[in-house]
């Protein structure tokens, strides 16, 4: 079987409301798929549509409500999975992906430098105050609202996210996708194009790198978030492509897709060097 030279890094473990499968499962499936890395990235939803429905996280059976004593039991039981793990060849890194909103601006500003993290995603999961990658939400906002009514706020969020410094990657870019893709359209696949370079201006200045969400695959959109036009485009400009995420909330979702994936995103994988090993 094939060993991936690279991880998957977007995973959401139990701890996350919305997701099946303990931190030991989760590892115990990165082992038999061959996985040499994988980082748990728990949602830290606490923005104004987030909070209330999926701000907490699930700790030893246990629902608590997301802040920081919570964060940090969470970063606690990672890491201890990641010694158990460890010696039987997988590294576990520990990571949040945390929901956008400018409101939650200065408190992630105060919190973050406390959690022992390795990495953190920003995303956006809310236009117009609805909560609309998961759930019901999502696709009765867009029957109600014409493309034009959202798109520019969508992209004016992600560049937020690239203008806050707070954040390693941008996650699962034009998501939306997901649900909007039913109710407009392949053109909503186009969208993206005046909105995108002020964003990558933005993610380089700021060094925010881009993800390659696999989850579209599954999603049944066909493709990636974001698509090869975007990931291409990204390349061009020189936004850094840093990491590949299957998002998965359950352990048969773990590398979905990442054979294909890593012949698509040849910039994860190991080059040699001129004695022939590889860095």
């Amino acid at each position: 079987m094939l060993r991936f030279p690279v991880g998957d890094s977007h995973v959401h473990p139990d701890c996350s409301i919305d997701a099946e499968g303990s931190l030991r499962q989760f590892c115990e499936q990165a082992l038999t798929v061959s996985l040499q890395q994988i980082t748990f990235t728990t949602h830290y939803e606490i923005t104004p549509a987030g909070r209330d429905k999926y701000g907490y996280f699930v700790l030893d059976g246990q629902r608590h409500e997301a802040n920081p004593d919570s964060v940090k039991r969470y970063v606690d039981q990672v890491r201890a999975v990641g010694r158990e793990f460890f010696p039987l060849g997988l590294k576990v890194l520990c990571g949040l992906e945390i929901g956008w909103h400018e409101s939650i601006h200065d408190r992630l500003v105060r919190e973050l430098p406390g959690f022992d993290l390795d990495l953190v995603i920003g995303s956006v999961h809310e236009l117009g105050g609805v909560h609309f990658s998961a759930g019901a939400e999502g696709p009765d906002f867009f029957k109600t609202h014409s493309l034009d009514e959202w798109i520019s706020e969508y992209f004016a969020a992600a560049e937020q996210i690239a203008r806050s410094g707070l954040f390693n990657l941008l996650g699962h870019l034009d998501v939306y996708k997901r649900n909007a893709l039913p109710v407009y359209g392949e053109k909503v696949k186009e969208a993206y194009r005046p909105y995108l370079p002020p964003l990558f201006r933005a993610m380089i200045e700021h060094d925010l790198a881009l993800e390659v969400n696999t989850s579209g695959i599954r999603h049944g959109v066909g493709e990636y978030y974001p698509s090869m036009a975007i990931i291409n485009e990204a390349r061009r400009t020189g936004v850094t492509i840093a990491a590949l995420g299957s998002d998965a909330h359950r352990p048969d979702q773990l590398a979905l897709d990442f054979e294909t994936a890593l012949q698509l995103v040849y910039e994860l994988l190991p080059r040699p060097l001129e004695d022939g090993r590889e860095y």
